[in-house]
């Protein structure tokens, strides 16, 4: 049984998917498998997929024959694969370092860390390095609960999945949930993750970040999305040991501007009904625990 899966989910990635793969199979560290997933592509994924298909680290390579329309879908399948210990999944856009795996893996000797990640180098479509637009600068361990309510409530404070390890015993069923998410779905799996777990992080920058092009996390800023999707990170504030009325009272202003900014009178409805009812079942949380 491998110590790590390695879950490669492919969409229209044929240009990136060789460098992605590649960095995959580079790691200093050997004990993993490799799962390659593609969502029907319409490029030429296949034919660059189908070159690994007789790799000894390569334990699947699954193709979908409709789109499944959220690559939260793929990551649930990806993990229902998996024989490890950890998850690493790498999306098929990026590519890392030959240590991250080596690099990482230590810092789950924790029993409790459930999330281990790296700084990133930033990079566009050809691989040139842009700005640091990391929020982490500097290597620490925290309490997930204290991230979460300090930081993850109001933005996805890890920027990008191929750079993080996941401990599989962490990941709970709400993975399944998750396929009715386009966008935020990675942000509210950390948020439940990290309500139960410790955060590790280490500075050395092991992961390279394709954001400048066209990719999903992109789309969800410029579509406005991270509003719609992302509101529903708040539905873990009851599991917050940490949580004050004050905190509800500070988070519901916060996110009641954002939502305020869009334009559609249907969308903002919508999404003041679930921040209602995420706050409500907060402050709910709250009494019974000074009640206590």
């Amino acid at each position: 049984m491998p110590k790590v899966s390695v879950i490669i989910p492919n969409y229209n990635h044929a240009r990136f998917l060789e460098q992605r793969i590649d960095s995959v199979l580079a790691q200093s560290f050997k004990d993993y498998e490799v799962i390659i997933l593609d969502d029907c592509s319409t490029d030429n994924s296949k034919d660059v997929i189908e070159r690994y298909r007789n790799h000894f680290k390569v334990s699947h390579i699954v193709y979908n024959t409709k789109n499944s329309g959220s690559p939260f879908s793929q990551w649930r399948k990806g993990v229902e694969l998996a024989e490890g210990k950890y998850i690493w999944i790498a999306e098929s856009d990026d590519y890392s370092d030959t240590l991250f795996l080596e690099t990482l893996l230590p810092e789950f000797t924790d029993a409790n860390v459930g999330i281990a990640f790296c700084s990133s180098h930033w990079i566009d479509d050809f691989g040139l390095i842009k700005d640091d637009l990391s929020i982490y600068k500097k290597s620490f361990k925290a309490s997930g609960q204290k991230i979460y309510i300090n930081e993850m409530v109001y933005n996805c404070t890890i920027q990008n999945v191929s750079s993080a390890i996941i401990r599989k015993s962490v990941i709970s069923n709400l993975l399944n949930k998750l396929t009715t998410f386009k966008y935020c779905g990675d942000w509210i799996l950390y948020s439940d993750i990290l309500t139960r777990s410790i955060l590790s992080f280490n500075e050395s920058k092991l992961n390279y970040f394709r954001w400048y092009h066209n990719n999903t996390s992109n789309q969800a800023v410029k579509l406005g999305k991270w509003t719609d999707e992302g509101v529903h990170v708040l539905q873990f504030l009851p599991q917050s040991k940490s949580l004050t009325l004050g905190k509800i009272f500070n988070l519901y202003k916060f996110w009641n501007r954002r939502i305020n900014n869009i334009n559609d009178y249907i969308r903002r409805v919508k999404i003041k009904k679930y921040l209602l009812f995420y706050c409500s079942k907060g402050v709910f949380s709250t009494f019974l625990k000074y009640k206590q």
